[in-house]
């Protein structure tokens, strides 16, 4: 039974922009004793960022001195690939959301969306009757890399404005790689958007100080600027989530597991907002070469899509891989249970070229 609202905030931000990283750090620094629930939605049918938040959390439920096999896990991550986390009218988002709640109890609850989704959808539907006993709507924070904002891709891109003008917090990420123009040309962009009152931290080394995350966990814990939405809305049904409380859904899982066809992958495809996407997933039992599948990043970097994630099993570990625009990051993970790849551009892909390319490093 839920005593009191969960605090929940939503992390938002353009593709590629560091969200994911922020949760992790923010998963690594929570207070002790509270359990946290993520909800991370993607652009792609796939889902990546799910499995590198999991590894996260396994790492540091496993790493914590009252770890035991059967102590419940304080930090529960839930995946809804596709895009529609935005969506108000989207089952699945609500379905998620229900199973967080009823089956974790957390204290806090993250929202991360796809970087193409319109934030303010997610708001109106937390902030509805249907939520209104169980969620209390805290602080929003959007990410920002500065170097992208003279760049008409994201200038132009009514979801970027939006997720901007609907922080309470902004973070200007990666600020390592900013010249003093970048700095000039964000403040001016935030300007247009009449959000110079809106709180602008630097950032930079991927989250790393501790201070800073310190402070951003406080800022977790204070109220949005935005109101409850006083007119209900039909959501599931008439009912509230609190009548609602014994229902019939399935069982909680971090991440939905696959069907593969008979040669051990699937294929999906998405678009909207003006972007494409193509993914795969391939079975344990496929192995990667490393210098194989690096060479057939590089060919994909050539391409100028703007987002490429993985996670590739190889013959030399488990290789995540992250490319925003050209710029590309590695790391190695302790384990998968298969590998996943995704790709987003602003162009058609040529879905078929891609996967013959990719299976031929297998």
């Amino acid at each position: 039974m839920i005593t009191k609202p969960i605090n929940t905030n939503i992390i938002t931000g353009f593709l590629g922009v560091g969200k994911t990283t922020l949760i992790s750090q923010l998963l690594a620094h929570k207070p002790k004793g509270e359990v946290w629930a993520v909800l991370v939605n993607e652009f792609g049918e796939i889902g990546i960022d799910g499995g590198l938040l999991n590894a996260t959390a396994a790492g540091n439920e496993s790493s914590h001195p009252d770890a035991t096999p059967a102590k419940p896990a304080s930090i529960v991550i839930k995946e809804v690939p596709g895009g529609c986390l935005c969506c108000v009218s989207g089952l699945p988002t609500q379905v998620a959301i229900n199973q967080l709640i009823q089956q974790t109890k957390p204290d806090r609850l993250l929202i991360e969306p796809t970087g193409l989704g319109h934030p303010a959808e997610i708001v109106k539907l937390l902030t509805s009757e249907y939520y209104r006993n169980v969620i209390t709507l805290q602080s929003s924070v959007c990410l920002v890399d500065a170097r992208k904002v003279s760049d008409p891709r994201y200038q132009n891109h009514d979801t970027f404005a939006q997720q901007l003008q609907m922080a309470d917090v902004l973070l200007a990420n990666k600020t390592q790689h900013y010249t003093e123009t970048d700095h000039v040309q964000l403040q001016q962009f935030l300007s247009t958007l009449h959000l110079q009152q809106t709180p602008l931290i630097n950032v930079d080394n991927h989250f790393t100080d501790v201070d800073l995350i310190q402070q951003l966990i406080l800022r977790l814990n204070t109220p949005t600027k935005y109101q409850t939405v006083q007119a209900g809305q039909r959501l599931l049904g008439r009912k509230t989530l609190m009548d609602n409380w014994l229902s019939n859904e399935p069982p909680l899982s971090d991440i939905d597991t696959p069907e593969f066809s008979p040669a051990g992958f699937i294929h999906k495809t998405n678009q909207g907002e003006g972007c494409y996407s193509s993914g795969w997933v391939f079975s344990a039992e496929h192995c990667f070469h490393f210098e194989q599948f690096m060479a057939w990043v590089d060919t994909v970097k050539m391409e100028n899509v703007l987002r490429l994630k993985a996670i590739v099993i190889t013959y030399d570990g488990v290789l995540s891989v992250n490319m925003v625009d050209d710029k590309l990051m590695l790391n190695e993970l302790d384990d998968a249970l298969d590998t996943r790849v995704e790709i987003i551009s602003d162009m058609p892909l040529e879905h078929q070229r891609l996967q013959q390319q990719l299976l031929a490093c297998l």
